[in-house]
């Protein structure tokens, strides 16, 4: 029907044009949901079409920061390495080779810093040194391993600081030659060389220790011998296997010392230090007296104050009732063989020497030593007994 324009029957629809307005309208709606679905989806060319994020790779950081530089000589006898990654880590590795051999160590991260330490007693004074990364060992937090070059630093161990000494022919035993560590220190060929450094320290601590009480040493420098195996101990000490100083022209076990010596019967002993400066204290009383006779039991007790060693802390009671009675060193060595009288008298003779410095001063030792050699009475000057 038509109408004519401003006819109110143009304001109403008939039911077949109602019915196509609503289905056109259903339509729209419909179109409109699949366009939202297609978008959240990514679709329709109006999502975001970007690529997944390509994971960082785990390699050195741009300034790694590895110690020691490479080229470096002079390092330390238990080395440290370090490197720098490229982000943080939780896990590393790094793989240290001296002279040829896999160094046995620890490595331990702080953030994206990884450090590996050498387990002691270290390596070899000398040694060449070679380190890199152990890609497999070390990981991000993702757990993505470490990728791109491994080389790290190549670097020299420190030589040895000999302590002085004048070199001469190693002595031997049982057809085995000592080995010349370093000036007149001779080791057991047996003796690991990554125990020599130590063993070298340990005479330079001893030294100082004997300084300490003595001043300037006026004594030369002994020979050091170093035993591992019981054959070269029984040689060069005796039976007893005992740390032992001998004069020139004397023995222990089979060798007859050409100099003043002192027989290390332990290499990695770490009382050894003590045992030297002990020794090591006999050799200086020697030469401050120029051999004149003072008793064995004053000898041993300075000894034993100067080098803490025997160890006195946990000892109680005393070994003998008169250490004089202990006057000639034959007389101290044999009645100190049994363990228990051993240190109950080293440490009697030890409180003794302690109590008479405390009242005269190192300086009074000086002294005292100074007036044997003179030919004065060693009893005269010493003067009363302070803990009998």
């Amino acid at each position: 029907m038509n109408s004519a324009p401003g006819n109110p029957s143009d304001f109403f629809l008939d039911d077949n044009t109602m019915m196509n307005f609503d289905f056109s309208r259903a339509t729209l709606v419909i179109s409109i949901l699949a366009a939202a679905a297609l978008s959240a989806c990514g679709g329709g060319g109006g999502g975001d079409s970007s690529a997944p994020t390509t994971p960082v790779a785990l390699t050195l950081a741009v300034a790694p920061a590895i110690a020691p530089a490479n080229g470096t000589t002079g390092a330390d006898y238990v080395p440290a390495v370090q490197f720098t990654a490229s982000k943080a880590l939780a896990a590393a590795g790094i793989k240290l080779v001296c002279d040829g051999a896999a160094v046995a160590g620890k490595t331990t991260v702080s953030d994206a810093v990884a450090t590996f330490k050498a387990d002691a007693p270290g390596v070899a004074a000398n040694a060449q040194c070679t380190a890199s990364v152990d890609a497999a060992a070390t990981k991000d937090a993702a757990g993505a391993v470490f990728t791109g070059s491994t080389a790290l630093t190549s670097f020299t161990v420190k030589a040895l600081a000999c302590p002085g000494g004048t070199t001469n022919t190693p002595p031997s035993f049982n057809g085995a030659t000592l080995v010349a560590a370093c000036g007149n220190v001779y080791i057991e060929p047996a003796v690991a060389k990554n125990l020599w450094p130590g063993i070298v320290s340990g005479i330079q601590t001893a030294l100082e220790m004997d300084r300490k009480v003595y001043g300037q040493l006026q004594s030369a420098q002994p020979d050091v011998l170093v035993c591992q195996s019981g054959t070269c101990a029984d040689y060069f000490a005796g039976p007893r296997r005992r740390n032992v100083t001998l004069y020139p022209n004397t023995y222990a076990g089979q060798y007859v010392a050409p100099r003043m010596t002192v027989v290390l019967t332990s290499p990695t002993w770490t009382q050894n230090p003590y045992v030297l400066a002990h020794e090591f204290s006999h050799v200086e009383v020697a030469k401050r007296t120029n051999g004149t006779h003072v008793p064995a039991w004053f000898d041993e007790g300075l000894a034993t104050y100067v080098g803490g060693e025997p160890i006195c802390t946990n000892v109680t009671g005393k070994g003998i009732d008169d250490l004089r009675k202990l006057d000639q060193e034959t007389d101290w060595v044999a009645y100190t063989g049994p363990e228990d009288v051993f240190f109950k008298t080293y440490c009697q003779a030890r409180a003794e020497v302690a109590a008479w410095i405390g009242k005269r001063g190192n300086a009074g030792v000086v002294q005292l030593l100074d007036a044997v050699r003179q030919g004065q009475s060693f009893t005269g000057q010493y003067g009363a007994m302070l803990t009998q």
